[in-house]
């Protein structure tokens, strides 16, 4: 074996142990196309236009099940993909809002679990069911990844690098947060909290994770 197949084997090693990891704690995955040699892989190694599950159907077919992770990620390096909409909603806003609102979380002991994306991107980890405030909704640059959608989890890889937990979910004991008290805090982060009424549960829009 060359020292190439026994990285990818090793790196392949990884992505199980994450898929397993995830759906033993009951965050839902599936398989997405991965990048290799310069490009994006699908289904039995064939060519694919970008990340995405590898199957149209993804979504349905996202699972908590170890005998199906142990399928998937048996063969090839799939890139771990986390679908939320049912046991978890990832807020994804750029890395400088993401750093800004991890030092304000600092301060006041919360801790959610965050992803940062070699694109540019984080996404933090909140409890399902909630939408965005509106002040939240009508920026461009904060996406609810929600029901129907997913996000890229480590350690999955893209042309700029691998994606990788600033906060791991270990952290919070695989406590998600109520979803109110992240926002709350990116209000104050971009400047824009005000007297914030309640906001009625809805399934919020779908984002795009490391899509590159």
């Amino acid at each position: 074996m060359s020292w190439w197949d026994s990285y990818r084997a090793v790196y392949r090693a990884e992505l199980k142990a994450s898929a397993f990891e995830l759906a033993d704690h009951g965050w839902p995955v599936l398989p997405g196309n991965y990048w290799q040699a310069d490009r994006w892989l699908g289904a039995d190694g064939a060519e694919a236009p970008g990340l995405a599950p590898i199957e149209g159907d993804g979504q349905a077919r996202a699972t908590r099940e170890p005998e199906e992770v142990d399928a998937w990620w048996s063969e090839r390096p799939y890139s771990v993909l986390l679908a939320t909409g049912s046991a978890v909603d990832a807020i994804e806003v750029s890395a400088l809002v993401g750093r800004r609102v991890c030092a304000m979380l600092r301060e006041t002991d919360l801790v959610v679990p965050v992803a940062a994306t070699p694109t540019g991107r984080w996404w933090f980890a909140v409890r399902a069911g909630e939408a965005l405030r509106p002040e939240l909704a009508s920026r461009t640059d904060v996406l609810l990844h929600g029901r129907g959608d997913w996000v890229a989890a480590p350690p999955s890889e893209g042309p700029q690098g691998v994606v990788h937990w600033r906060v791991p979910p270990t952290a919070c004991g695989w406590q998600l947060p109520n979803p109110c008290d992240l926002q709350v805090t990116l209000l104050d982060v971009l400047g824009q909290r005000s007297v914030l009424a309640p906001v009625d549960t809805g399934l919020g829009s779908v984002g795009t994770g490391l899509r590159s």
